[in-house]
């Protein structure tokens, strides 16, 4: 339209004027229809996209409940912390147990003889050493960069198959006014499993049997600290262990040894954990509220965005048939939420009673898991029914697909509007330029008329 020029000095009229006025006229009330469908379009698909993202996170939270173990929670107490601590899973049962910590488990030491060694920059001599630890096998070869006791100690530490064995040097009292230094081989893992042997294979030609790098063979080596097996009794039954976590004597209890004292017993007391659980019935009683809130606000007044809208009316009376429907396979005195605390009000809105939850809990722990985390239970059925909502191809992205191509309709109708527009303002503008240029060329030839005849009135005259 910038290319288009009015004149109006023909007629004398406001030619542009009429022109824009004209087309408002015809264009204004569709663009305003147009504007107002694009404006509901997006309405509704920020809509759907925020009950979606409220329907995940309530998937999510049912998802957790799902999991058995998540009812299946202990706690553990100790009546004196001082000898081990203690951590639980859902196959611990609850009761009682006195547990006596005897011996702890200790890693072997063995370090080198007294005077072999002035200091790491001795050297030792070249070969290999084969060194076993339990399972563990290696072999470290020693050549001339590395012959000394410290660049041996760093062979051992650096070697990619060594898992079980750490080298250490320590300069020490000589006894005789100097000092010396001392290789320390170190079991990284503890019990009598993994003392440590060394095999020394010298390859210096005339060493003995104590000299060269056969110091460093397990004949020759002092034990520093002697491998040991933890030793524990459990209501006065031994049981040795090669670590100091044990988790093989208590079913699903980890004891985590950290001293060791004759005649000591702590008490371990297992229980049912009823606060952990009654927090998961709680995250599932606040998703449900959130979900609830989020569908209340899209549709629950005259000027919300999906009154009335089918899919939402859907979902919420299978939310509700789903939550309020007993489980087939939870024991009849607890198959309905309801009957452990869980219920919802006039407004629809969901709350927990933690002390009925509590009293079932203790006198039944075992139907509260099935109510939920069962394959027809409460968790599982709302899983799958929002799960058909919220999945790829799913109720919630076909609706948002068929809003999708009514926006893409929507814009294409715009553009249609704005070349109708277009040849509209230049229809009009091109008749009104005619009819200026007409309305002028006639009031030139009135003019020249009346002229002409005012010039033979006067010639009468």
């Amino acid at each position: 339209m910038s290319g288009i020029s009015f004149s109006g000095v023909g007629s004398g009229l406001d030619t542009k004027s009429i022109v824009n006025a004209l087309v408002a006229a015809e264009m204004v009330p569709q663009r305003e229809a147009l504007k107002a469908r694009q404006s509901n379009i997006t309405s509704q698909l920020s809509a759907f996209g925020r009950l979606k993202s409220a329907m995940t996170a309530f998937q999510t939270t049912l998802n957790d409940l799902r999991k058995e173990t998540n009812f299946q929670h202990r706690s553990a107490t100790l009546s004196n912390d001082k000898y081990f601590s203690i951590s639980t899973t859902a196959k611990a049962t609850p009761g009682q147990f006195s547990v006596e910590v005897q011996r702890l488990a200790e890693p072997q030491k063995l370090i080198t003889q007294a005077g072999a060694f002035a200091t790491g920059a001795t050297e030792v001599g070249t070969g290999s050493l084969d060194i076993t630890s339990g399972s563990d096998s290696f072999t470290v070869n020693i050549g001339d960069g590395s012959k000394t006791l410290a660049g041996i100690r760093d062979a051992i530490n650096a070697s990619k198959d060594n898992d079980s064995v750490n080298a250490s040097i320590v300069n020490v009292d000589d006894g005789f006014g100097g000092t010396e230094a001392r290789l320390i081989l170190t079991a990284r893992n503890t019990g009598l499993d993994n003392v440590i042997t060394v095999v020394a294979n010298d390859a210096d030609a005339g060493n003995g049997p104590n000299e060269g790098l056969n110091r460093l063979s397990s004949a020759n080596l002092v034990e520093q600290q002697a491998a040991a097996d933890a030793l524990i009794l459990v209501d006065g039954l031994s049981a040795t262990r090669s670590s100091n976590s044990i988790s093989d004597v208590i079913e699903g209890v980890t004891l985590d040894l950290k001293e060791a004292e004759l005649g000591k017993e702590t008490i371990v007391t297992i229980d049912i954990d009823k606060k952990q659980i009654g927090d998961n019935v709680q995250k599932f009683v606040d998703a449900y509220n959130a979900l609830r809130g989020v569908m209340k606000d899209l549709s629950g007044n005259e000027k919300s965005v999906l009154l009335g809208d089918s899919t939402l009316r859907t979902l919420s009376i299978q939310l509700r048939n789903e939550i309020s429907s007993p489980v087939a396979t939870a024991e009849s005195d607890n198959n309905i939420l309801s009957l452990v605390g869980v219920t919802i009000d006039k407004d629809g809105r969901m709350s927990l009673d933690r002390t009925k939850l509590d009293k079932e809990l203790d006198a039944n722990p075992g139907s509260i898991a099935s109510l939920f985390a069962s394959e027809d239970g409460v968790a599982s059925r709302l899983y799958e029914t929002v799960q058909n909502y919220t999945q790829a191809g799913g109720l919630l992205e076909n609706r948002t697909k068929g809003l999708d191509a009514r926006m893409k309709s929507a814009n294409a109708h715009e553009e249609r509007l704005d070349r109708r527009e277009e040849n509209l303002f230049t229809r009009l503008t091109r008749q009104y330029n005619a009819m200026d240029s007409l309305v002028g060329s006639i009031r030139s030839s009135g003019d020249f008329l009346v002229a002409q005849l005012s010039a033979m009135n006067n010639s009468r005259f």
